[in-house]
C-alpha cells in the first residue's frame, strides 16, 4: 500500500503528507515530530473547526483543518497508520 488517503486536497502516503491546494506543499513524514490535534469552539451556527499540527524543522504547520468530522478522522487515522508504518518498517530496511 503506498497510499494511505488520497483526495483532491490531500494525500497521505508511506513517506509523505502532501496538501494539493490550494498550494502543493509535501511534508516528509521522516521530518514530522510532535504532531497534535486543536480543535477549536463552535463559532455562531458553525461547527467546531479541527486541525492537525506538528513540527516541520523548526516550524510549527498546520498540515490539515477541517469542520466535517467524518474527513477529519479518515485523514487522521490516514496518518497515524502512516507514522506507525514508518515507525516499525522504515527504520528496519
Amino acid at each position: 500500500m503506498s497510499n494511505f488517503y488520497e483526495s483532491p486536497d490531500l494525500v497521505v502516503t508511506m513517506d509523505h503528507f502532501v496538501i494539493l491546494r490550494p498550494a502543493q506543499v509535501h511534508y516528509r513524514l521522516d521530518f514530522l515530530e510532535g504532531v497534535y490535534v486543536l480543535q477549536h469552539p463552535r463559532s455562531g451556527r458553525n461547527r467546531p473547526a479541527q486541525e492537525i499540527r506538528a513540527q516541520y524543522g523548526v516550524h510549527d504547520v498546520r498540515l490539515f483543518h477541517t469542520s466535517d468530522r467524518q474527513t477529519f478522522g479518515q485523514v487522521r487515522r490516514a496518518l497515524i497508520r502512516a507514522l506507525e508504518w514508518r515507525a516499525r518498517y522504515a527504520t528496519s530496511s
